[in-house]
């Protein structure tokens, strides 16, 4: 899979809006942010908030399951 075809699902399956953030998400992670947003899913927890912050190289997933609240970063090394 190319990188514009990460792009678009990274904003497709975790919101983030800005494509020229989507794809450098998209260029540091590859597909390990989808695939880390889809076990979570499949175990239960929602993803509500996706940010990538690219001044520190971070990918930062909110996620949910029940009451609790987590915050999920990836971040390049």
């Amino acid at each position: 899979m190319d990188v514009f075809e990460l792009a678009r699902r990274y904003h497709d399956e975790l919101g983030i809006k800005e494509p020229s953030m989507a794809t450098m998400a998209a260029e540091f992670f590859g597909d390990l942010g989808l695939k880390i947003a889809g076990f979570l899913k499949g175990e239960g927890y929602a993803v509500v908030n996706t940010k990538f912050i690219d001044y520190d190289k971070s990918l930062v997933l909110d996620i949910t399951k029940g009451e609790k609240i987590f915050e999920i970063t990836l971040r390049k090394s």
